[in-house]
Protein backbone atom coordinates (compact mmCIF):
# COMPACT_ATOMS: atom_id res chain seq x y z
CA UNK A 1 0.00 0.00 0.00
CA UNK A 2 2.68 2.11 0.59
CA UNK A 3 4.10 1.89 -2.47
CA UNK A 4 0.77 2.37 -4.34
CA UNK A 5 0.53 5.71 -1.82
CA UNK A 6 3.91 6.80 -3.29
CA UNK A 7 2.94 6.53 -6.71
CA UNK A 8 -0.11 8.22 -6.38
CA UNK A 9 1.82 11.14 -4.68
CA UNK A 10 4.01 11.31 -7.28
CA UNK A 11 1.16 11.31 -10.17
CA UNK A 12 -0.89 14.05 -8.21
CA UNK A 13 2.11 16.44 -7.81
CA UNK A 14 1.55 19.72 -8.14
CA UNK A 15 3.39 21.62 -11.05
CA UNK A 16 3.06 19.06 -14.13
CA UNK A 17 5.78 17.68 -12.96
CA UNK A 18 4.43 14.12 -13.96
CA UNK A 19 4.93 15.18 -17.78
CA UNK A 20 8.47 15.34 -16.80
CA UNK A 21 8.88 11.93 -15.25
CA UNK A 22 7.04 10.09 -17.95
CA UNK A 23 8.20 12.35 -20.87
CA UNK A 24 6.43 9.96 -23.33
CA UNK A 25 2.70 10.88 -22.57
CA UNK A 26 2.59 13.66 -24.25
CA UNK A 27 3.92 12.28 -27.89
CA UNK A 28 1.89 9.21 -27.60
CA UNK A 29 -1.24 11.33 -26.30
CA UNK A 30 -0.45 12.88 -29.95
CA UNK A 31 0.41 9.40 -32.10
CA UNK A 32 -3.00 8.00 -29.97
CA UNK A 33 -4.98 10.86 -31.60
CA UNK A 34 -3.36 10.36 -34.73
CA UNK A 35 -3.74 6.81 -34.83
CA UNK A 36 -7.90 7.42 -33.92
CA UNK A 37 -8.11 10.20 -36.14
CA UNK A 38 -6.77 7.72 -38.89
CA UNK A 39 -9.23 4.90 -38.18
CA UNK A 40 -12.19 7.70 -38.14
CA UNK A 41 -11.24 9.04 -41.86
CA UNK A 42 -11.21 5.46 -42.65
CA UNK A 43 -14.48 4.44 -41.80
CA UNK A 44 -15.47 7.99 -43.02
CA UNK A 45 -13.92 7.12 -46.35
CA UNK A 46 -16.10 3.64 -46.57
CA UNK A 47 -19.39 5.55 -45.90
CA UNK A 48 -19.36 8.02 -48.46
CA UNK A 49 -19.73 5.05 -51.57
CA UNK A 50 -22.66 3.39 -50.11
CA UNK A 51 -24.03 0.20 -51.17
CA UNK A 52 -23.73 -1.19 -47.58
CA UNK A 53 -25.93 -2.70 -45.61
CA UNK A 54 -27.93 -1.37 -42.97
CA UNK A 55 -25.85 -3.67 -40.46
CA UNK A 56 -22.36 -2.17 -41.89
CA UNK A 57 -23.46 0.91 -41.87
CA UNK A 58 -24.02 1.37 -38.30
CA UNK A 59 -21.15 -0.30 -37.29
CA UNK A 60 -19.32 1.60 -39.63
CA UNK A 61 -20.85 4.82 -38.10
CA UNK A 62 -20.08 3.89 -34.66
CA UNK A 63 -16.47 2.74 -35.43
CA UNK A 64 -16.28 6.35 -37.31
CA UNK A 65 -17.91 8.59 -34.07
CA UNK A 66 -15.64 6.70 -31.45
CA UNK A 67 -12.64 6.65 -33.33
CA UNK A 68 -13.12 10.94 -33.60
CA UNK A 69 -14.09 11.27 -30.01
CA UNK A 70 -11.15 9.05 -29.35
CA UNK A 71 -8.65 11.48 -31.08
CA UNK A 72 -10.39 14.70 -30.09
CA UNK A 73 -9.94 13.28 -26.26
CA UNK A 74 -6.09 12.58 -26.94
CA UNK A 75 -5.28 15.34 -28.54
CA UNK A 76 -6.77 17.63 -26.15
CA UNK A 77 -5.02 15.86 -23.04
CA UNK A 78 -1.30 16.04 -25.12
CA UNK A 79 -2.10 19.36 -25.86
CA UNK A 80 -3.23 20.04 -22.38
CA UNK A 81 0.24 18.36 -21.17
CA UNK A 82 2.18 19.97 -23.18
CA UNK A 83 0.98 23.49 -22.07
CA UNK A 84 1.43 22.36 -18.27
CA UNK A 85 4.59 21.24 -19.04
CA UNK A 86 5.76 24.25 -20.47
CA UNK A 87 4.35 26.46 -18.09
CA UNK A 88 6.39 24.05 -14.85
CA UNK A 89 9.24 24.42 -16.86
CA UNK A 90 9.32 28.24 -17.22
CA UNK A 91 8.00 28.47 -13.81
CA UNK A 92 11.38 26.68 -12.34
CA UNK A 93 13.24 29.02 -14.56
CA UNK A 94 17.10 28.51 -14.89
CA UNK A 95 19.02 26.27 -12.76
CA UNK A 96 22.77 26.63 -12.52
CA UNK A 97 24.64 23.29 -11.54
CA UNK A 98 28.34 23.99 -9.67
CA UNK A 99 30.18 20.15 -9.57
CA UNK A 100 33.36 21.18 -8.03
CA UNK A 101 34.22 17.74 -6.87
CA UNK A 102 37.10 16.73 -4.53
CA UNK A 103 40.26 14.87 -4.64
CA UNK A 104 39.47 12.84 -1.50
CA UNK A 105 35.69 12.00 -2.42
CA UNK A 106 34.49 8.41 -3.42
CA UNK A 107 32.90 8.06 -6.56
CA UNK A 108 29.53 9.97 -7.30
CA UNK A 109 27.46 8.89 -10.01
CA UNK A 110 25.21 11.80 -10.27
CA UNK A 111 24.92 11.97 -14.49
CA UNK A 112 21.62 10.51 -14.38
CA UNK A 113 20.51 12.90 -11.63
CA UNK A 114 21.61 15.78 -13.59
CA UNK A 115 19.57 14.41 -16.22
CA UNK A 116 16.54 14.65 -14.53
CA UNK A 117 17.64 18.44 -13.60
CA UNK A 118 17.68 18.95 -17.38
CA UNK A 119 13.97 17.86 -18.15
CA UNK A 120 13.05 19.49 -15.04
CA UNK A 121 13.85 23.23 -16.00
CA UNK A 122 13.39 25.30 -18.88
CA UNK A 123 17.17 26.11 -18.87
CA UNK A 124 20.70 24.10 -17.29
CA UNK A 125 23.60 26.12 -16.91
CA UNK A 126 26.85 24.56 -15.71
CA UNK A 127 29.41 26.76 -13.98
CA UNK A 128 32.83 26.67 -14.94
CA UNK A 129 35.10 26.31 -11.81
CA UNK A 130 38.85 26.81 -10.91
CA UNK A 131 39.38 23.52 -12.33
CA UNK A 132 37.89 24.58 -15.80
CA UNK A 133 38.92 27.79 -16.46
CA UNK A 134 42.28 27.17 -15.40
CA UNK A 135 44.91 24.80 -14.43
CA UNK A 136 43.55 21.46 -12.96
CA UNK A 137 41.94 21.78 -9.50
CA UNK A 138 40.65 19.33 -7.11
CA UNK A 139 40.04 21.09 -4.02
CA UNK A 140 43.13 19.10 -2.49
CA UNK A 141 43.62 18.91 2.02
CA UNK A 142 47.65 19.26 1.23
CA UNK A 143 49.88 21.80 1.39
CA UNK A 144 47.66 23.38 -1.92
CA UNK A 145 44.64 24.30 0.31
CA UNK A 146 46.20 27.16 0.97
CA UNK A 147 44.91 28.55 -2.31
CA UNK A 148 41.36 27.51 -1.76
CA UNK A 149 40.41 31.46 -0.54
CA UNK A 150 41.62 32.34 -4.32
CA UNK A 151 39.57 29.26 -6.02
CA UNK A 152 36.42 29.96 -4.54
CA UNK A 153 36.68 33.87 -5.80
CA UNK A 154 37.69 32.35 -9.20
CA UNK A 155 34.28 30.15 -8.74
CA UNK A 156 31.99 33.16 -7.48
CA UNK A 157 33.75 35.27 -10.22
CA UNK A 158 32.36 32.65 -13.24
CA UNK A 159 29.04 32.42 -11.29
CA UNK A 160 28.59 36.00 -11.38
CA UNK A 161 29.64 36.53 -15.57
CA UNK A 162 27.56 33.17 -16.28
CA UNK A 163 24.63 34.72 -14.47
CA UNK A 164 24.52 38.32 -15.59
CA UNK A 165 24.84 37.09 -18.92
CA UNK A 166 21.74 35.04 -18.68
CA UNK A 167 19.49 36.27 -16.27
CA UNK A 168 15.91 37.22 -17.34
CA UNK A 169 13.81 39.16 -15.58
CA UNK A 170 11.15 37.58 -13.51
CA UNK A 171 12.81 34.38 -13.84
CA UNK A 172 13.68 31.88 -11.34
CA UNK A 173 17.08 30.67 -10.31
CA UNK A 174 17.73 27.90 -8.80
CA UNK A 175 21.30 25.69 -8.03
CA UNK A 176 22.25 22.68 -7.29
CA UNK A 177 25.78 22.51 -5.22
CA UNK A 178 28.48 19.38 -5.83
CA UNK A 179 30.88 20.86 -3.25
CA UNK A 180 32.58 20.77 -0.08
CA UNK A 181 30.49 22.60 2.68
CA UNK A 182 32.43 24.74 3.36
CA UNK A 183 33.14 25.76 -0.12
CA UNK A 184 29.49 25.61 -0.56
CA UNK A 185 28.94 28.33 2.50
CA UNK A 186 31.86 30.43 1.26
CA UNK A 187 30.16 30.81 -2.46
CA UNK A 188 26.89 31.68 -0.73
CA UNK A 189 27.56 34.18 1.08
CA UNK A 190 29.99 35.91 -1.29
CA UNK A 191 27.86 35.58 -4.17
CA UNK A 192 24.61 36.97 -1.99
CA UNK A 193 26.68 39.77 -0.30
CA UNK A 194 28.25 40.65 -3.82
CA UNK A 195 24.29 41.08 -5.14
CA UNK A 196 21.67 41.26 -3.10
CA UNK A 197 19.18 41.43 -5.52
CA UNK A 198 20.38 38.07 -6.14
CA UNK A 199 17.70 35.29 -5.25
CA UNK A 200 18.42 31.69 -5.59
CA UNK A 201 16.48 28.93 -4.94
CA UNK A 202 18.46 25.93 -3.47
CA UNK A 203 17.57 22.74 -4.39
CA UNK A 204 18.67 19.47 -3.02
CA UNK A 205 20.68 16.36 -5.35
CA UNK A 206 21.65 13.33 -5.05
CA UNK A 207 25.03 12.50 -2.97
CA UNK A 208 25.96 9.27 -0.40
CA UNK A 209 28.34 11.70 2.07
CA UNK A 210 28.86 10.65 5.77
CA UNK A 211 25.42 11.23 6.94
CA UNK A 212 24.23 8.40 4.32
CA UNK A 213 22.86 8.44 0.68
CA UNK A 214 19.85 10.97 -0.25
CA UNK A 215 18.59 10.16 -3.79
CA UNK A 216 15.63 12.79 -3.73
CA UNK A 217 12.97 12.51 -6.42
CA UNK A 218 13.61 15.81 -8.68
CA UNK A 219 10.06 16.27 -9.54
CA UNK A 220 8.65 15.84 -6.23
CA UNK A 221 10.52 18.83 -4.11
CA UNK A 222 10.82 22.20 -4.27
CA UNK A 223 13.26 24.50 -3.86
CA UNK A 224 14.28 26.43 -0.42
CA UNK A 225 14.81 30.31 -0.44
CA UNK A 226 16.93 30.98 2.26
CA UNK A 227 17.44 34.95 1.91
CA UNK A 228 14.01 34.92 3.89
CA UNK A 229 14.19 32.63 6.09
CA UNK A 230 11.92 33.29 9.07
CA UNK A 231 12.59 33.98 12.33
CA UNK A 232 11.59 30.63 13.79
CA UNK A 233 12.15 29.29 17.26
CA UNK A 234 12.28 25.51 15.94
CA UNK A 235 9.87 23.10 14.08
CA UNK A 236 7.63 20.52 14.85
CA UNK A 237 10.07 17.14 15.98
CA UNK A 238 13.17 19.35 15.88
CA UNK A 239 15.34 20.09 19.55
CA UNK A 240 18.23 22.15 19.46
CA UNK A 241 20.59 22.16 22.33
CA UNK A 242 24.13 23.45 22.96
CA UNK A 243 26.79 21.22 24.50
CA UNK A 244 30.22 22.42 25.09
CA UNK A 245 33.36 20.14 25.44
CA UNK A 246 37.19 20.51 26.69
CA UNK A 247 39.97 20.01 24.17
CA UNK A 248 43.45 19.63 24.19
CA UNK A 249 44.06 21.10 20.56
CA UNK A 250 47.39 19.77 18.69
CA UNK A 251 48.18 22.05 16.02
CA UNK A 252 50.09 20.56 12.74
CA UNK A 253 51.82 22.82 10.47
CA UNK A 254 54.09 22.04 6.85
CA UNK A 255 57.48 23.50 6.64
CA UNK A 256 56.95 26.06 4.72
CA UNK A 257 53.73 27.56 7.03
CA UNK A 258 55.96 30.48 7.45
CA UNK A 259 55.50 30.94 11.05
CA UNK A 260 52.98 30.68 14.22
CA UNK A 261 50.49 33.83 13.61
CA UNK A 262 50.31 36.00 16.76
CA UNK A 263 46.42 36.07 17.95
CA UNK A 264 44.15 35.25 20.68
CA UNK A 265 42.48 32.51 22.29
CA UNK A 266 41.10 29.76 20.03
CA UNK A 267 37.66 28.34 19.84
CA UNK A 268 36.01 26.00 18.38
CA UNK A 269 32.19 26.36 16.94
CA UNK A 270 31.01 23.05 15.92
CA UNK A 271 27.31 22.48 13.53
CA UNK A 272 26.40 18.79 14.49
CA UNK A 273 23.25 18.10 12.43
CA UNK A 274 22.02 14.48 12.03
CA UNK A 275 24.24 11.47 13.14
CA UNK A 276 27.42 11.46 11.12
CA UNK A 277 30.21 11.33 13.70
CA UNK A 278 32.73 14.40 14.18
CA UNK A 279 36.01 12.76 16.14
CA UNK A 280 37.50 12.78 18.97
CA UNK A 281 33.87 13.43 20.58
CA UNK A 282 31.50 10.64 21.04
CA UNK A 283 28.65 10.01 19.34
CA UNK A 284 25.59 12.27 19.53
CA UNK A 285 23.61 10.18 22.38
CA UNK A 286 26.60 10.90 24.65
CA UNK A 287 27.10 13.45 27.29
CA UNK A 288 29.89 15.50 27.92
CA UNK A 289 30.69 13.33 31.32
CA UNK A 290 34.21 12.66 30.72
CA UNK A 291 36.18 15.10 32.79
CA UNK A 292 39.54 14.64 30.42
CA UNK A 293 40.16 16.89 27.95
CA UNK A 294 39.29 15.40 24.23
CA UNK A 295 41.86 15.14 22.15
CA UNK A 296 41.89 17.59 18.67
CA UNK A 297 44.78 17.50 16.30
CA UNK A 298 44.15 19.88 13.53
CA UNK A 299 46.72 20.63 9.68
CA UNK A 300 47.02 24.39 10.01
CA UNK A 301 47.57 25.06 6.21
CA UNK A 302 45.50 28.38 6.68
CA UNK A 303 48.58 29.63 8.89
CA UNK A 304 45.76 30.98 11.48
CA UNK A 305 45.33 29.00 14.26
CA UNK A 306 47.75 30.96 16.90
CA UNK A 307 48.97 28.17 18.90
CA UNK A 308 52.57 26.63 19.18
CA UNK A 309 52.14 22.96 19.84
CA UNK A 310 49.47 22.43 21.59
CA UNK A 311 46.98 24.89 23.80
CA UNK A 312 43.55 23.95 26.03
CA UNK A 313 40.40 25.06 23.85
CA UNK A 314 36.62 24.37 24.11
CA UNK A 315 34.27 22.85 21.35
CA UNK A 316 31.32 24.90 21.57
CA UNK A 317 28.48 22.72 19.69
CA UNK A 318 24.90 23.11 18.22
CA UNK A 319 23.31 19.89 18.33
CA UNK A 320 20.30 18.52 16.23
CA UNK A 321 19.23 14.69 15.11
CA UNK A 322 16.28 13.67 12.96
CA UNK A 323 12.97 13.58 15.23
CA UNK A 324 12.33 10.00 16.08
CA UNK A 325 13.76 7.03 14.09
CA UNK A 326 14.61 9.22 11.16
CA UNK A 327 17.80 9.09 10.39
CA UNK A 328 17.97 12.15 8.05
CA UNK A 329 16.58 15.50 8.33
CA UNK A 330 12.98 16.23 5.65
CA UNK A 331 14.08 18.52 2.98
CA UNK A 332 11.21 20.98 4.27
CA UNK A 333 13.57 21.16 7.65
CA UNK A 334 15.98 22.94 6.33
CA UNK A 335 15.13 26.46 6.26
CA UNK A 336 14.78 26.16 9.67
CA UNK A 337 17.81 24.52 10.49
CA UNK A 338 19.86 27.51 8.39
CA UNK A 339 18.15 30.00 10.88
CA UNK A 340 19.12 28.12 13.85
CA UNK A 341 22.74 27.83 13.03
CA UNK A 342 22.91 31.35 11.62
CA UNK A 343 21.56 32.86 14.91
CA UNK A 344 23.51 30.94 16.90
CA UNK A 345 26.95 31.28 14.93
CA UNK A 346 25.93 34.95 15.38
CA UNK A 347 25.29 34.95 19.12
CA UNK A 348 28.63 32.98 19.91
CA UNK A 349 30.51 35.42 17.71
CA UNK A 350 29.43 38.11 20.19
CA UNK A 351 30.45 35.92 23.29
CA UNK A 352 33.29 35.25 21.83
CA UNK A 353 34.70 38.39 20.70
CA UNK A 354 38.52 38.69 20.27
CA UNK A 355 38.64 34.82 19.73
CA UNK A 356 39.81 33.20 16.55
CA UNK A 357 37.04 30.87 15.40
CA UNK A 358 37.28 27.70 13.86
CA UNK A 359 33.81 26.10 12.30
CA UNK A 360 33.54 22.41 11.87
CA UNK A 361 29.96 20.99 10.63
CA UNK A 362 27.98 17.51 10.42
CA UNK A 363 25.71 19.54 7.62
CA UNK A 364 24.65 18.31 4.27
CA UNK A 365 26.00 21.09 1.06
CA UNK A 366 22.66 22.21 0.66
CA UNK A 367 22.02 23.32 4.43
CA UNK A 368 26.14 24.95 3.91
CA UNK A 369 24.56 26.87 0.83
CA UNK A 370 21.32 27.90 2.63
CA UNK A 371 23.24 29.41 5.98
CA UNK A 372 25.66 31.00 3.41
CA UNK A 373 23.12 32.50 1.47
CA UNK A 374 21.27 33.87 4.46
CA UNK A 375 24.53 35.21 6.23
CA UNK A 376 24.79 36.83 3.16
CA UNK A 377 22.21 39.00 3.50
CA UNK A 378 22.31 42.54 4.79
CA UNK A 379 20.20 41.88 7.66
CA UNK A 380 22.83 39.28 9.05
CA UNK A 381 25.00 42.04 10.50
CA UNK A 382 26.58 40.06 13.44
CA UNK A 383 28.67 37.24 11.24
CA UNK A 384 31.96 37.16 12.56
CA UNK A 385 33.97 38.47 10.81
CA UNK A 386 36.82 36.10 9.87
CA UNK A 387 35.88 32.55 10.30
CA UNK A 388 37.77 29.66 9.37
CA UNK A 389 36.20 25.89 8.19
CA UNK A 390 37.68 22.65 9.50
CA UNK A 391 37.21 20.03 7.35
CA UNK A 392 37.26 16.16 7.29
CA UNK A 393 40.13 14.96 5.55
CA UNK A 394 38.16 10.87 4.65
CA UNK A 395 42.18 9.01 3.28
CA UNK A 396 44.07 10.10 6.81
CA UNK A 397 41.05 10.12 8.82
CA UNK A 398 42.29 13.51 10.56
CA UNK A 399 40.95 17.34 10.09
CA UNK A 400 42.60 20.35 8.02
CA UNK A 401 41.85 23.66 8.11
CA UNK A 402 42.31 25.45 4.50
CA UNK A 403 42.70 28.72 4.05
CA UNK A 404 39.64 29.69 2.88
CA UNK A 405 37.71 33.30 4.67
CA UNK A 406 34.51 32.08 6.01
CA UNK A 407 33.53 35.75 7.36
CA UNK A 408 32.43 38.95 6.06
CA UNK A 409 36.20 39.90 5.53
CA UNK A 410 36.42 37.64 2.32
CA UNK A 411 33.42 39.96 0.68
CA UNK A 412 35.98 42.74 1.07
CA UNK A 413 38.82 41.51 -0.96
Amino acid sequence: MTGMGERLRGWLHPGWAWTVRYPRIVPFGYSLGSLALGVGLSALGALVPGGLTAAQDQRLQRLMWIAFVVAAVAYAAAEVARQGRNRMLKRNGTAYIVRERARDWDADDSDDFHGQVRRRFARVLEVPGPGRTGRAWDWPLDTDARHWNGKVTELVRSFRVLYLASREPGVPNAVFVTAWWAVALAFGRRVTAGDRSLDLEVWQRRSRGRAGKVDPQIWRQHGHRFGDIPAVQGSAGLVFRELFWDADLTVVRGNDHGGIPDGNPVSVLLLRFGHAPWKPLPAVDAEPADPDPWPLTLQDTAGVIPVKGAASVRIHELRCTPPGVAQQFDWADFPVLAAQAVAWVQRKSAELAGHVLLLGTTIPNELALGIGIAAGQESCFAWPSHLWPIVYRKPADSYVVPHLELGTDAVRE
